[in-house]
Protein backbone atom coordinates (compact mmCIF):
# COMPACT_ATOMS: atom_id res chain seq x y z
CA UNK A 1 0.00 0.00 0.00
CA UNK A 2 0.94 3.60 -0.78
CA UNK A 3 2.34 4.93 2.01
CA UNK A 4 0.34 8.29 2.99
CA UNK A 5 1.60 11.42 4.63
CA UNK A 6 0.57 12.95 7.55
CA UNK A 7 -1.77 15.77 7.15
CA UNK A 8 -0.37 19.28 7.92
CA UNK A 9 -1.26 22.61 8.82
CA UNK A 10 0.73 25.69 10.27
CA UNK A 11 -0.20 28.99 12.24
CA UNK A 12 0.97 32.70 11.53
CA UNK A 13 2.84 33.42 14.80
CA UNK A 14 0.59 36.40 15.01
CA UNK A 15 -3.08 34.87 14.32
CA UNK A 16 -2.00 31.41 16.71
CA UNK A 17 -4.10 32.69 19.53
CA UNK A 18 -6.94 34.06 18.37
CA UNK A 19 -7.59 32.23 15.38
CA UNK A 20 -7.22 28.81 17.57
CA UNK A 21 -9.60 30.06 20.03
CA UNK A 22 -12.09 30.29 18.03
CA UNK A 23 -11.55 26.82 16.15
CA UNK A 24 -11.52 24.21 19.03
CA UNK A 25 -14.65 26.24 20.47
CA UNK A 26 -15.91 25.26 16.58
CA UNK A 27 -14.09 21.69 16.70
CA UNK A 28 -15.78 20.58 19.79
CA UNK A 29 -19.14 22.05 18.56
CA UNK A 30 -18.90 20.66 15.35
CA UNK A 31 -18.21 16.98 16.22
CA UNK A 32 -21.43 17.39 19.00
CA UNK A 33 -23.56 18.63 16.48
CA UNK A 34 -22.41 16.71 13.13
CA UNK A 35 -22.67 13.14 15.27
CA UNK A 36 -26.27 14.26 17.02
CA UNK A 37 -27.59 15.54 13.35
CA UNK A 38 -26.54 11.98 11.83
CA UNK A 39 -27.94 10.55 14.98
CA UNK A 40 -24.45 9.51 16.64
CA UNK A 41 -23.80 10.07 20.74
CA UNK A 42 -21.03 11.97 21.51
CA UNK A 43 -18.87 10.03 24.97
CA UNK A 44 -16.12 11.40 27.32
CA UNK A 45 -13.85 10.32 29.37
CA UNK A 46 -11.04 12.43 31.84
CA UNK A 47 -7.45 11.29 30.69
CA UNK A 48 -6.31 12.48 34.13
CA UNK A 49 -7.36 13.25 37.81
CA UNK A 50 -8.38 16.45 37.57
CA UNK A 51 -10.76 16.23 34.02
CA UNK A 52 -9.46 18.95 32.39
CA UNK A 53 -7.67 16.55 30.14
CA UNK A 54 -10.37 14.63 28.49
CA UNK A 55 -10.68 12.39 25.51
CA UNK A 56 -14.48 12.88 23.42
CA UNK A 57 -15.16 10.40 20.64
CA UNK A 58 -18.18 9.29 18.30
CA UNK A 59 -18.61 6.01 16.79
CA UNK A 60 -19.45 5.00 12.90
CA UNK A 61 -20.01 1.46 12.43
CA UNK A 62 -20.81 2.50 8.83
CA UNK A 63 -17.43 3.54 8.34
CA UNK A 64 -16.09 0.96 11.19
CA UNK A 65 -14.56 3.94 12.02
CA UNK A 66 -13.92 6.35 15.91
CA UNK A 67 -13.81 10.29 15.24
CA UNK A 68 -11.29 11.47 18.36
CA UNK A 69 -11.11 14.69 19.86
CA UNK A 70 -8.20 15.43 22.88
CA UNK A 71 -8.53 18.33 25.11
CA UNK A 72 -4.95 18.89 26.82
CA UNK A 73 -5.12 22.00 29.63
CA UNK A 74 -2.57 23.84 30.67
CA UNK A 75 -0.27 27.19 29.45
CA UNK A 76 1.98 24.64 27.79
CA UNK A 77 4.40 26.18 24.82
CA UNK A 78 2.79 26.30 21.08
CA UNK A 79 5.83 23.97 20.24
CA UNK A 80 4.63 21.17 22.59
CA UNK A 81 4.05 17.33 21.11
CA UNK A 82 1.00 15.12 22.03
CA UNK A 83 0.46 11.58 21.84
CA UNK A 84 -3.05 9.95 22.05
CA UNK A 85 -2.51 6.16 21.63
CA UNK A 86 -4.18 2.67 22.83
CA UNK A 87 -2.18 -0.11 24.20
CA UNK A 88 -2.96 -3.87 25.52
CA UNK A 89 -2.45 -3.04 29.20
CA UNK A 90 -2.28 0.52 29.62
CA UNK A 91 1.41 0.91 29.32
CA UNK A 92 3.43 3.26 27.29
CA UNK A 93 5.90 0.80 25.81
CA UNK A 94 4.50 -1.72 22.84
CA UNK A 95 1.32 1.47 22.29
CA UNK A 96 0.26 2.55 19.28
CA UNK A 97 0.24 6.14 19.19
CA UNK A 98 -0.89 8.94 17.02
CA UNK A 99 1.60 11.91 17.76
CA UNK A 100 1.03 15.45 17.00
CA UNK A 101 4.13 17.87 16.73
CA UNK A 102 5.27 21.01 15.30
CA UNK A 103 9.15 21.32 13.88
CA UNK A 104 11.42 23.93 14.17
CA UNK A 105 9.87 25.98 10.98
CA UNK A 106 6.18 25.84 13.09
CA UNK A 107 4.78 23.36 10.50
CA UNK A 108 2.20 21.34 12.72
CA UNK A 109 1.57 17.38 11.70
CA UNK A 110 0.40 14.53 12.95
CA UNK A 111 2.04 10.72 12.46
CA UNK A 112 0.96 6.79 12.74
CA UNK A 113 3.64 5.73 15.53
CA UNK A 114 4.43 3.34 17.46
CA UNK A 115 7.00 2.31 20.28
CA UNK A 116 8.87 -0.83 21.28
CA UNK A 117 9.32 -2.31 24.46
CA UNK A 118 12.27 -0.09 25.66
CA UNK A 119 9.74 2.98 24.86
CA UNK A 120 11.52 4.31 21.60
CA UNK A 121 9.35 5.51 19.17
CA UNK A 122 9.03 4.82 15.44
CA UNK A 123 7.03 6.21 12.83
CA UNK A 124 5.03 3.59 11.15
CA UNK A 125 5.37 2.72 7.61
CA UNK A 126 1.56 2.77 6.89
CA UNK A 127 -0.22 6.33 8.07
CA UNK A 128 -3.57 5.35 9.88
CA UNK A 129 -4.36 8.87 12.13
CA UNK A 130 -6.64 10.38 9.43
CA UNK A 131 -8.89 13.32 9.32
CA UNK A 132 -6.33 15.04 11.65
CA UNK A 133 -7.05 18.58 13.20
CA UNK A 134 -5.32 21.07 15.74
CA UNK A 135 -6.16 24.35 17.42
CA UNK A 136 -5.18 26.33 21.00
CA UNK A 137 -7.34 27.15 23.48
CA UNK A 138 -7.16 31.27 24.06
CA UNK A 139 -4.80 31.05 27.41
CA UNK A 140 -3.27 27.74 26.92
CA UNK A 141 -4.88 24.30 26.47
CA UNK A 142 -4.78 22.02 23.00
CA UNK A 143 -7.43 20.17 21.00
CA UNK A 144 -6.59 17.89 18.44
CA UNK A 145 -8.66 15.47 16.42
CA UNK A 146 -8.11 12.40 14.25
CA UNK A 147 -10.18 9.29 13.05
CA UNK A 148 -9.25 5.51 13.43
CA UNK A 149 -10.55 2.53 11.47
CA UNK A 150 -11.31 -0.06 14.32
CA UNK A 151 -9.15 -1.95 11.98
CA UNK A 152 -6.56 -0.77 9.84
CA UNK A 153 -5.15 -4.45 8.59
CA UNK A 154 -1.70 -3.42 10.27
CA UNK A 155 -1.54 -6.10 12.32
CA UNK A 156 1.51 -5.51 12.93
CA UNK A 157 1.88 -2.06 14.43
CA UNK A 158 -1.80 -0.77 14.63
CA UNK A 159 -4.32 -1.73 17.59
CA UNK A 160 -7.39 -3.22 17.23
CA UNK A 161 -10.34 -1.50 18.41
CA UNK A 162 -12.65 -3.83 19.47
CA UNK A 163 -15.47 -4.32 22.19
CA UNK A 164 -14.45 -4.37 25.35
CA UNK A 165 -12.85 -2.20 27.71
CA UNK A 166 -9.57 -0.16 25.57
CA UNK A 167 -6.44 1.89 27.01
CA UNK A 168 -6.34 4.88 25.97
CA UNK A 169 -2.59 6.09 26.69
CA UNK A 170 -1.26 9.65 26.50
CA UNK A 171 1.92 12.04 26.95
CA UNK A 172 2.88 15.35 26.70
CA UNK A 173 6.50 16.77 26.26
CA UNK A 174 7.90 19.63 24.93
CA UNK A 175 9.04 21.11 21.08
CA UNK A 176 9.72 22.21 18.36
CA UNK A 177 11.39 18.83 17.30
CA UNK A 178 13.66 18.19 14.68
CA UNK A 179 11.75 14.28 14.38
CA UNK A 180 9.90 12.25 15.88
CA UNK A 181 11.12 9.60 15.51
CA UNK A 182 13.71 7.94 17.97
CA UNK A 183 11.46 10.19 20.37
CA UNK A 184 11.80 8.56 24.23
CA UNK A 185 8.45 7.99 26.59
CA UNK A 186 10.83 9.13 29.31
CA UNK A 187 10.73 12.46 27.72
CA UNK A 188 7.52 13.61 28.15
CA UNK A 189 6.94 15.51 30.92
CA UNK A 190 3.28 14.23 31.52
CA UNK A 191 1.36 10.94 30.72
CA UNK A 192 -1.26 8.81 31.55
CA UNK A 193 -3.80 5.99 30.88
CA UNK A 194 -7.62 5.43 31.04
CA UNK A 195 -9.47 2.28 30.83
CA UNK A 196 -12.50 3.12 28.44
CA UNK A 197 -15.26 0.92 26.45
CA UNK A 198 -14.96 2.75 23.10
CA UNK A 199 -17.82 0.64 21.14
CA UNK A 200 -20.93 0.96 22.28
CA UNK A 201 -23.99 -0.96 21.60
CA UNK A 202 -26.74 0.92 19.47
CA UNK A 203 -29.84 1.36 21.28
CA UNK A 204 -32.80 2.80 19.82
CA UNK A 205 -33.93 6.31 21.23
CA UNK A 206 -36.65 5.30 23.79
CA UNK A 207 -38.84 8.22 24.59
CA UNK A 208 -39.50 8.16 28.56
CA UNK A 209 -43.30 8.20 29.43
CA UNK A 210 -45.26 11.04 29.73
CA UNK A 211 -45.65 10.33 33.70
CA UNK A 212 -41.94 10.19 35.64
CA UNK A 213 -40.22 11.03 38.44
CA UNK A 214 -36.64 11.92 39.06
CA UNK A 215 -34.87 10.48 41.97
CA UNK A 216 -31.39 12.17 42.82
CA UNK A 217 -28.93 9.65 44.65
CA UNK A 218 -26.21 11.88 45.68
CA UNK A 219 -22.98 11.85 47.78
CA UNK A 220 -23.47 14.78 50.55
CA UNK A 221 -20.56 16.88 50.15
CA UNK A 222 -18.03 14.54 50.43
CA UNK A 223 -14.39 15.77 51.58
CA UNK A 224 -12.31 12.96 48.90
CA UNK A 225 -9.46 11.62 51.21
CA UNK A 226 -5.93 12.31 49.65
CA UNK A 227 -5.94 8.74 49.21
CA UNK A 228 -5.57 7.01 45.94
CA UNK A 229 -8.36 4.50 46.49
CA UNK A 230 -11.79 5.20 48.60
CA UNK A 231 -15.53 3.32 48.40
CA UNK A 232 -17.38 5.81 50.10
CA UNK A 233 -21.76 4.81 50.96
CA UNK A 234 -24.03 7.01 51.15
CA UNK A 235 -27.57 6.16 52.39
CA UNK A 236 -30.68 7.57 52.14
CA UNK A 237 -34.57 7.33 52.06
CA UNK A 238 -36.64 7.53 49.09
CA UNK A 239 -38.29 10.36 48.73
CA UNK A 240 -41.18 9.69 46.57
CA UNK A 241 -44.34 7.86 47.72
CA UNK A 242 -43.66 3.86 46.76
CA UNK A 243 -46.75 2.57 48.53
CA UNK A 244 -47.43 0.90 45.06
CA UNK A 245 -45.47 -0.49 42.25
CA UNK A 246 -43.35 2.17 39.83
CA UNK A 247 -40.81 1.01 37.56
CA UNK A 248 -37.00 2.56 37.02
CA UNK A 249 -36.91 3.52 32.98
CA UNK A 250 -34.05 5.19 32.90
CA UNK A 251 -30.97 6.33 35.29
CA UNK A 252 -27.68 8.27 34.43
CA UNK A 253 -24.67 9.88 36.32
CA UNK A 254 -25.20 13.06 38.03
CA UNK A 255 -21.18 13.94 38.30
CA UNK A 256 -19.92 17.31 39.69
CA UNK A 257 -17.23 19.01 37.19
CA UNK A 258 -14.49 19.66 39.91
CA UNK A 259 -15.04 15.69 40.36
CA UNK A 260 -14.74 14.47 36.73
CA UNK A 261 -11.42 12.93 36.67
CA UNK A 262 -11.70 10.95 40.48
CA UNK A 263 -14.80 9.27 40.13
CA UNK A 264 -14.02 6.05 38.79
CA UNK A 265 -17.70 4.54 39.19
CA UNK A 266 -21.00 4.05 41.00
CA UNK A 267 -23.72 1.71 42.13
CA UNK A 268 -27.13 2.40 43.67
CA UNK A 269 -28.36 -0.46 45.90
CA UNK A 270 -31.72 -1.22 47.57
CA UNK A 271 -32.37 -2.42 51.69
CA UNK A 272 -33.29 -5.09 51.41
CA UNK A 273 -35.64 -5.68 54.70
CA UNK A 274 -38.73 -5.20 56.14
CA UNK A 275 -40.80 -2.71 54.69
CA UNK A 276 -41.25 -0.53 57.81
CA UNK A 277 -37.63 -1.47 58.84
CA UNK A 278 -35.49 2.00 59.36
CA UNK A 279 -31.91 1.93 58.05
CA UNK A 280 -29.65 4.34 59.68
CA UNK A 281 -28.99 7.19 57.20
CA UNK A 282 -25.03 6.66 57.00
CA UNK A 283 -22.47 8.31 55.08
CA UNK A 284 -18.98 7.38 55.31
CA UNK A 285 -15.96 5.09 54.23
CA UNK A 286 -17.71 1.85 53.24
CA UNK A 287 -15.43 -0.77 55.12
CA UNK A 288 -15.56 1.78 57.95
CA UNK A 289 -15.68 0.16 61.35
CA UNK A 290 -18.21 2.90 62.30
CA UNK A 291 -20.30 1.45 59.23
CA UNK A 292 -23.74 0.73 61.33
CA UNK A 293 -24.06 -2.86 60.78
CA UNK A 294 -27.66 -2.61 59.56
CA UNK A 295 -27.35 -0.99 56.40
CA UNK A 296 -24.97 -4.25 55.16
CA UNK A 297 -28.70 -5.32 53.94
CA UNK A 298 -28.41 -2.82 51.27
CA UNK A 299 -26.76 -4.83 48.70
CA UNK A 300 -29.14 -5.52 45.74
CA UNK A 301 -27.96 -3.48 42.70
CA UNK A 302 -30.55 -0.92 41.13
CA UNK A 303 -28.09 0.87 38.74
CA UNK A 304 -24.20 1.11 37.87
CA UNK A 305 -22.46 3.19 36.28
CA UNK A 306 -18.44 3.43 35.08
CA UNK A 307 -16.35 6.23 33.70
CA UNK A 308 -17.82 6.99 30.17
CA UNK A 309 -20.67 5.22 30.64
CA UNK A 310 -24.02 6.80 28.47
CA UNK A 311 -27.56 7.10 30.26
CA UNK A 312 -28.99 3.37 30.43
CA UNK A 313 -32.64 3.30 28.92
CA UNK A 314 -34.50 0.45 29.56
CA UNK A 315 -36.92 -0.61 26.16
CA UNK A 316 -39.97 0.68 25.82
CA UNK A 317 -41.67 -2.98 27.26
CA UNK A 318 -39.93 -3.32 30.29
CA UNK A 319 -38.53 -1.31 33.49
CA UNK A 320 -36.95 -2.57 36.36
CA UNK A 321 -39.48 -2.77 39.22
CA UNK A 322 -39.60 -0.28 42.20
CA UNK A 323 -41.85 -0.11 45.07
CA UNK A 324 -45.32 -1.99 46.44
CA UNK A 325 -46.54 -2.53 50.16
CA UNK A 326 -43.63 -4.87 51.26
CA UNK A 327 -40.84 -2.54 50.07
CA UNK A 328 -38.32 -0.33 52.15
CA UNK A 329 -37.66 3.06 50.96
CA UNK A 330 -34.16 2.89 51.86
CA UNK A 331 -31.31 2.49 49.19
CA UNK A 332 -27.94 3.59 49.20
CA UNK A 333 -25.53 4.96 47.24
CA UNK A 334 -21.52 3.30 46.60
CA UNK A 335 -19.03 5.89 45.20
CA UNK A 336 -15.26 4.27 44.09
CA UNK A 337 -13.13 8.00 43.74
CA UNK A 338 -9.44 6.95 42.27
CA UNK A 339 -7.58 9.79 43.34
CA UNK A 340 -3.66 8.56 42.08
CA UNK A 341 -2.80 11.95 42.26
CA UNK A 342 -3.54 12.24 46.26
CA UNK A 343 -5.17 15.61 45.16
CA UNK A 344 -6.50 17.21 48.67
CA UNK A 345 -9.40 19.69 49.12
CA UNK A 346 -11.76 18.31 47.06
CA UNK A 347 -15.48 18.32 48.08
CA UNK A 348 -18.24 15.96 45.84
CA UNK A 349 -21.92 15.37 45.64
CA UNK A 350 -21.98 13.21 42.70
CA UNK A 351 -24.43 10.37 42.52
CA UNK A 352 -27.47 8.75 39.66
CA UNK A 353 -30.54 10.29 38.72
CA UNK A 354 -33.41 7.74 38.81
CA UNK A 355 -36.38 7.58 35.89
CA UNK A 356 -39.31 6.19 37.81
CA UNK A 357 -42.83 6.02 36.58
CA UNK A 358 -45.65 4.46 38.08
CA UNK A 359 -47.08 3.89 34.71
CA UNK A 360 -46.00 -0.07 35.10
CA UNK A 361 -44.83 -1.29 31.75
CA UNK A 362 -45.77 -5.16 30.26
CA UNK A 363 -42.19 -6.85 31.61
CA UNK A 364 -39.95 -6.11 34.62
CA UNK A 365 -36.41 -6.57 34.29
CA UNK A 366 -34.11 -7.74 36.43
CA UNK A 367 -29.98 -7.53 37.15
CA UNK A 368 -28.13 -10.20 37.40
CA UNK A 369 -24.64 -10.38 38.61
CA UNK A 370 -21.76 -12.98 37.24
CA UNK A 371 -18.30 -13.48 38.56
CA UNK A 372 -15.88 -13.58 41.14
CA UNK A 373 -15.34 -11.63 44.57
CA UNK A 374 -12.58 -9.07 44.68
CA UNK A 375 -10.21 -10.52 46.92
CA UNK A 376 -7.26 -11.55 47.15
CA UNK A 377 -8.20 -14.89 45.94
CA UNK A 378 -8.61 -13.64 42.69
CA UNK A 379 -5.02 -13.00 42.55
CA UNK A 380 -2.66 -15.03 40.32
CA UNK A 381 0.32 -16.57 42.17
CA UNK A 382 3.74 -16.24 40.61
CA UNK A 383 5.50 -18.27 38.39
CA UNK A 384 2.74 -20.28 37.53
CA UNK A 385 1.55 -21.47 33.78
CA UNK A 386 -1.63 -21.75 34.16
CA UNK A 387 -4.62 -21.06 36.88
CA UNK A 388 -8.24 -21.52 36.86
CA UNK A 389 -10.65 -19.64 39.36
CA UNK A 390 -14.55 -21.85 38.61
CA UNK A 391 -17.64 -19.90 39.74
CA UNK A 392 -21.11 -21.42 40.08
CA UNK A 393 -24.24 -20.67 39.79
CA UNK A 394 -26.93 -22.19 42.03
CA UNK A 395 -30.50 -23.13 40.28
CA UNK A 396 -32.53 -20.43 42.47
CA UNK A 397 -30.43 -17.49 40.85
CA UNK A 398 -31.63 -18.94 36.98
CA UNK A 399 -34.87 -19.95 38.34
CA UNK A 400 -38.19 -17.98 36.77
Amino acid sequence: MKKRSASQRSFGHRWTTVVAAVVVFLSATCLVGHAGAEGRRVYTAPLDDTGRTAVYWTVDYGSRTVKFEAHFSGSGSPFDWFAVGFSDRGNHSGADFCVMWVDWKGVTGMLDTWTNDAGRISVDERQDCEEFNVARFHGGGTALTFTRKFDTCDDERDYLIQDGTTHIVWMVGGGPLFAVEGLLVSQARAKGMQRVQLLKPETPQVKLPNKVSKIDVLASKVNIPAEETTYWCHVMKIPLDLSFKHQIVRFESVIEESSRGVVHHMEVFHCEANANSRIPLYSGPCFSEKRPYKTQVCKKVMAAWAMGAAPFVYPEEAGLPIGGPDFNNYIMLEVHYNNPGLRKGMVDSSGIRLYVTPNVRKYDAGVIELGLEYTDKMAIPPKLEDFTLSGYCIAECTAV
